[in-house]
């Protein structure tokens, strides 16, 4: 099972996931296809669907539940107060666009 640190966005509830460690069966995959024996080959298999390697954590209240660490994969959390929310300002941005060309046209 891969390993995940957790950030929560205060402000807005998002969430995001940063990879902390692979599992021992994705890191053979990618050492496998990294070997330029293998890379040489045509139609190299590649195959991350692995279950249990996405992120999984419990909530309570919309909010990390780090009272039940073993149920997830997340060893981490990071609350984060300072930094905007990517996903929002992503949005935040597209909106911005969408004005700007409304105005245009």
């Amino acid at each position: 099972m891969c390993l995940y640190w957790g950030i929560y966005y205060c402000d807005c509830g998002h969430v995001r996931f940063q990879l902390h460690r692979f599992c021992r069966r994705l890191f053979a995959q990618l050492q496998r296809i990294n070997d330029p024996e293998q890379r040489g080959k045509y139609l190299l298999p590649f195959d991350p669907n692995i279950p249990g390697c996405e992120p999984i954590a419990v909530f309570r209240d919309d909010k990390p539940d780090e009272t039940q660490p073993s149920k997830g994969n997340v060893v981490h959390w990071r609350y984060n107060v300072s930094e905007p929310c990517p996903s929002c300002e992503a949005h935040s941005l597209h909106r911005k666009q969408d004005e700007s060309q409304r105005k245009r046209g």
